[in-house]
């Protein structure tokens, strides 16, 4: 069995998750255990201490997935981490769609978010001038084009989640989300780069 404090935060994750942060109350998580009030606030005092918690568990799980990748900057990377990132996103889809909350009311949290946001935005205009310098994309045609692209790209990944629930879509698709960033980038490949693209979509361990 999993130690009390770990039971405490998988439960808070799963009630986050269904009704809201704002909806939850600590009654509400030591009633999901079948343990006491007083004993859930014996670890953990109130419910900032639980979401930063699960967001520190969040981050670690985030290091993981890109370990390593943010190291060579390149599109097949990109496309292979679409999923991992966003499974995680899904598990912890709270601290994404009620993000604005938990920024405003956690300052230590916001600003590992804002930094995580920040070097991903940066890790993919990394991406496009690596791909510029290798002759696989068009030099950029209007100053700062690729920077908004980087920046879209970002907005993509991060807030896939929002805009299906905001449609109330429920079914996650990830390779419309991989279609959709591709589509950013196509117009802009040289022929060197097209080939390269079709390379990707023959390799068998690499979906397009």
């Amino acid at each position: 069995m999993k130690p009390i404090k770990q039971r405490i935060l998988d439960a808070a994750v799963e009630l986050y998750n269904k009704k809201g942060v704002n909806n939850v109350t600590l009654r509400d998580i030591a009633a999901e255990l079948g343990i006491s009030s007083g004993n859930l606030a014996y670890h953990f005092a109130n419910q900032d201490y639980i979401i930063e918690a699960i967001f520190q568990q969040m981050e670690k799980e985030r290091a993981v997935i890109l370990m390593g990748v943010q190291q060579i900057p390149s599109f097949e990377n990109i496309n292979r981490q679409i999923l991992p990132l966003l499974t995680m996103a899904q598990n912890y889809r709270f601290i994404y769609l009620d993000s604005v909350h938990i920024i405003r009311k956690y300052p230590s949290i916001a600003v590992l978010q804002q930094t995580y946001f920040e070097n991903s935005i940066q890790y993919v205009k990394a991406v496009i001038d690596l791909s510029v310098g290798m002759g696989n994309l068009k030099p950029e045609q209007t100053p700062g084009h690729y920077q908004r692209i980087a920046h879209t790209v970002w907005m993509l990944m991060n807030f896939w989640l929002e805009q299906l629930a905001l449609r109330g879509l429920e079914i996650l698709d990830v390779e419309e989300l991989r279609l959709s960033i591709w589509d950013l980038v196509l117009p802009h490949l040289t022929e060197r780069g097209v080939h390269h693209f079709q390379k990707l979509r023959a390799d068998a361990s690499i979906e397009i």
